[in-house]
């Protein structure tokens, strides 16, 4: 009778220094992804937020035009001029606490002197309220610093200028300091009501059109 070998199986397992060399990978990986993964985050952040402003000045022009009234824009009231600060600061008028900031930064209505001020719900008669952005208080906002180039700006109808300089409000992310790859984006309104966003170069203090 003839016996039959049994073959031994041997386990697929891996040695040690396989696992090594996929760990040294993996942490190389990481070191590399990871800080890109949340750059792009942050300058995706910077960008929807760029389009916020960009659009919510469209839409106070397009409004200054239909009402034919004028807008007094005082910045610096709460942000010291050209200097970063949180968008409630500068832009919004909805406070961290969810309330509503009585700021004198944008003043729209005319009292019975003439003058351009706040408005008010008198002097709103039911229309709703002049701001710089259509929607506040986003998820963006909190991750974004914005700075003016003006402390004060004049728009009349439909949306002009009678002021030389060009309104550039500049949008950076929060976290600038610790990546300097971030990119700060720019909104510029000039005299004439054309609106433009694109990239800040700090070389040349100009706003690159995108």
């Amino acid at each position: 009778m003839k016996h039959v070998r049994s073959q031994k199986h041997t386990s697929q397992g891996y040695s040690l220094l396989e696992l090594l060399i996929v760990i040294t990978i993996v942490s190389i990986l990481s070191a590399y992804g990871v800080p890109k993964f949340r750059r792009n985050v942050a300058q995706g952040q910077v960008d929807r937020y760029t389009q916020f402003v960009e659009s919510g000045l469209f839409s106070l022009r397009a409004r200054l035009g239909q009402s034919k009234s004028s807008c007094s824009l005082s910045l610096d009231q709460d942000l010291t001029e050209k200097s970063f600060g949180s968008p409630w600061l500068l832009l919004e008028f909805q406070q961290p606490n969810g309330s509503q900031s009585n700021t004198q930064r944008l003043k729209c209505c005319w009292n019975q002197d003439g003058e351009l001020v706040n408005c008010t719900p008198e002097l709103l008669k039911g229309k709703s309220r002049y701001r710089f952005l259509s929607i506040e208080g986003t998820r963006e906002s909190k991750e974004v610093e914005v700075s003016a180039s003006q402390a004060s700006y004049e728009l009349s109808p439909p949306g002009t200028s009678s002021q030389h300089d060009n309104l550039t409000i500049l949008v950076r992310s929060r976290h600038s300091a610790q990546e300097p790859l971030l990119r700060t984006r720019c909104v510029e309104l000039s005299g004439n009501g054309h609106i433009q966003s694109g990239t800040w170069n700090d070389d040349t203090d100009f706003c690159d059109s995108s």
